[in-house]
């Protein structure tokens, strides 16, 4: 499984940087693991970037957005399971994402209505892809 996130914007919170860190380690057992962070800057050069990256290798896209289709961990497992090309995540900075990335995308994706700034959102998205492997795992990590 190859997975990709490129992210707006470093982490700067030392907490969420640290649970990320912990994440993409244990992802990294069963899972190419790339992540790329993009400059912050105005929305139309941050989508400028992300469309030259995406440009780069042929993958699924999926466009973090609060406006998004909601899907449970499991049906996140079911969707890493059933794309046999690489994945792409997506998330935009403050300001979201650019026009252009939500129209490159193939799905996008919503963790929730609420909105919460970019650092938060990669950290529940490793979270969530690592919820995901452990359920394609059979592992403890996840309760039902």
């Amino acid at each position: 499984m190859k997975l990709k996130i490129l992210s707006v914007g470093k982490i700067k919170n030392n907490n969420l940087d640290e649970m990320s860190s912990d994440f993409e380690k244990r992802i990294s057992h069963n899972a190419k693991l790339e992540i790329i962070d993009i400059k912050d800057s105005n929305i139309q050069s941050e989508g400028n970037r992300i469309t030259t990256h995406l440009g780069k290798n042929p993958s699924f896209n999926i466009a973090m957005s609060e406006e998004g289709e909601q899907i449970t961990s499991q049906g996140l497992a079911l969707l890493l399971q059933s794309r046999s090309e690489p994945i792409t995540f997506i998330i935009g900075g403050p300001k979201g994402l650019a026009d252009v990335v939500k129209q490159k995308a193939n799905m996008i994706l919503s963790l929730s209505t609420m909105t919460f700034t970019h650092e938060m959102v990669k950290m529940f998205l490793l979270e969530q892809i690592y919820r995901a492997i452990s359920i394609l795992e059979h592992r403890k990590y996840h309760k039902d």
